[in-house]
């Protein structure tokens, strides 16, 4: 009877440990972007960007996750620019910050063993910064919207239990609100993003 106990005490314990492997990913990311559309006004391609996000699996083909990180784009011109409302000449420095806050959902190709490919989505909010300033005069416009980020990447384990991710994201917000004397914008780009954790 006893032996008994002890066989089923080591068969659960190892169908738990088994269960829980590879079930969670936990990776901050280093990213960079290229603006599309309204966002090439703020810039060339973005190397200042990051990412942290948390995947859970299930069954090893499907994730659920969340994920939260920023990229910003800016230039510095000299020159006239015409608004709608005028034209303004001058030392002219143009920023633009964006925050997404995204529930994640992916599908694997295959089991989750290294390495292998997904496809995913985010839906959720994103954060907006504009700011516009020439000379001494600072302009700032800030607006909540609804974003949804389509995804392609690979995940692999690393060495222990590390484990890394490729992400391309294609980040498509809705509208901003006008800024200076403009009508609405539309701030989409393209980000690489390169993680490693804990899975």
């Amino acid at each position: 009877m006893r032996h008994g106990i002890a066989v089923l005490g080591v068969a659960l314990t190892a169908t738990s440990l088994q269960a829980q492997e590879h079930n969670f990913l936990t990776a901050t990311e280093y990213s960079i972007a290229t603006p599309l559309g309204d966002a090439r006004r703020f810039g060339p391609d973005s190397w200042s960007g990051a990412n942290w996000e948390v995947r859970w699996m299930y069954r090893g083909r499907t994730s659920v996750g969340l994920l939260g990180g920023f990229n910003e784009f800016y230039t510095r011109a000299n020159g006239t620019t015409t608004f709608p409302a005028g034209a303004v000449t001058g030392d002219q420095y143009r920023h633009l910050l964006t925050i997404p806050v995204l529930l994640t959902g992916a599908l694997y190709v295959g089991r989750y063993d290294d390495p292998h490919w997904y496809v995913g989505a985010g839906i959720g909010t994103q954060y907006t910064e504009q700011s516009f300033q020439l000379g001494l005069e600072l302009r700032q416009k800030t607006n909540w919207a609804l974003a949804v980020v389509p995804e392609v990447g690979v995940a692999f384990q690393a060495w222990y239990d590390t484990g890394g991710i490729v992400a391309l994201r294609y980040h498509l917000p809705t509208a901003s609100s006008a800024f200076l004397g403009s009508g609405s914008s539309r701030f989409p780009y393209v980000s690489l993003s390169l993680g490693i954790g804990y899975r």
